[in-house]
């Protein structure tokens, strides 16, 4: 099962992640994403992967 994550230290603060994808992430209280489906499945799993996708930091990471 792929696992989502986000590496806080490469994260810019963009929030294109939590504005697309409110569903997995949420902005945090220091304005970077939380993880709220860290085991996405079914049609999560894509979600999760544009996540990464559009990430301009590459700090969302899903791992298979």
């Amino acid at each position: 099962m792929p696992r989502l994550s986000v590496d806080t230290k490469k994260c810019l603060k963009s929030g294109q992640c939590t504005y697309l994808h409110p569903d997995l992430l949420q902005e945090g209280p220091d304005g970077r994403p939380v993880v709220l489906v860290a085991e996405p499945s079914g049609a999560q799993i894509q979600e999760a992967e544009d996540a990464a996708e559009i990430c301009p930091a590459m700090a969302i990471i899903l791992e298979a």
